[in-house]
């Protein structure tokens, strides 16, 4: 199983336009060969091969997906120490030695994924949280604060900070209890679900000189608009291949665009699907009734208004 190898990615688009790109970290698009990052237009590479990997003390078993070794540009090396904080060295120093050149760089953490590992030092600063699950999530959100914190210095430090754009995102929503020391309140639902829980999540953007800080945008985006928006800022056109889903965030940023970017945003997960328009989401699970909620009145997703409101329900398909 991978991404399919019809799809032709960011990275292979920005380096099509001049950029050195980079992958640091998790890779849960494929470990068959076609499918590593190498082959996916990333020139330079670090990380594992799988969707987790063990941080602290293992014994590599490339059989095991959580013991796989690390890799660099496809061959297995050795590597010591924490693997957030790893992460976060390499992805400093691949900011350090492209100064002056343009460059993408995709890092991809597998923190606070389990198995929980943190160090002695940073469990013993989160003492006074009492459970001991979500003490030991705090700490790896810790650890990688610090390892993000690293990587960012080293774009301010190497003065490259006015020309670079940033994306911080997680993936899904915290996993539900007893897995992890998540907490999604107040939403409902937590990873691998389409309510909120699952799919909303933070989502950062920083570019000093272009995008004002501390402004909050509550116009629904996803992940998806990384594509485009990079591009965009790039200078780099969009495909025409076919229909592209993502959007160029920027025109809305900055204050060009003053609409929404999508008129209807659209989940799965197994089973499950969700439609977003407005400030309505229609929830469909196979064998159930639709659910419909009105998100600006209720986030927790608490009142099901399908049968009070059929007529916005039907809208969807």
């Amino acid at each position: 199983e991978g991404l399919p190898t019809t799809e032709t990615l960011l990275p292979a688009r920005l380096k099509s336009a001049g950029y050195t790109t980079g992958w640091i970290g998790k890779w849960h698009l494929g470990a068959a060969p076609q499918f590593v990052p190498q082959q996916r237009g990333f020139m330079e590479t670090f990380g594992f091969i799988g969707g987790g990997h063990r941080y602290r003390d293992w014994n590599v078993n490339p059989a095991v997906e959580y013991f796989v070794p690390l890799e660099r540009n496809g061959q297995p090396i050795e590597a010591s120490g924490h693997l957030t904080t790893v992460l976060g060295s390499e992805a400093a120093a691949f900011v350090r030695k492209h100064t002056g050149k343009p460059w993408f760089l995709y890092l991809a953490f597998n923190a606070p994924h389990n198995p929980h590992e943190p160090t002695d030092e940073r469990l013993a600063r989160f003492a006074a949280i009492k459970d001991p699950l979500r003490r030991k999530y705090a700490a790896q959100i810790s650890l990688m604060d610090d390892a993000i914190g690293e990587t960012l210095a080293a774009v301010r430090t190497s003065r490259q900070d006015e020309r670079t754009l940033v994306f911080f995102f997680s993936d899904n929503g915290g996993p539900p209890a007893p897995i992890s020391g998540a907490d999604n309140a107040p939403l409902r639902g937590a990873k691998g679900s389409v309510y909120e829980g699952g799919i909303r999540v933070p989502f950062l953007i920083a570019w000093p000189g272009q995008v004002a800080a501390g402004v909050t945008d509550h116009r629904p985006v996803s992940a998806i608009d990384v594509f485009a928006t990079a591009l965009g800022a790039a200078g780099a056109a969009m495909p025409t291949d076919r229909p592209y889903d993502s959007v160029d965030l920027l025109p809305f940023l900055v204050g060009k665009n003053s609409g929404a970017p999508h008129w209807r945003l659209f989940w799965r997960s197994g089973a499950q699907w969700a439609i977003r328009e407005g400030d309505w989401k229609l929830v469909r699970m196979r064998g159930k009734p639709d659910e419909l909620y009105n998100l600006a009145q209720d986030v927790g997703e608490e009142h099901d208004l399908a049968r009070a409101q059929s007529a916005v329900a039907a809208r969807h398909p």
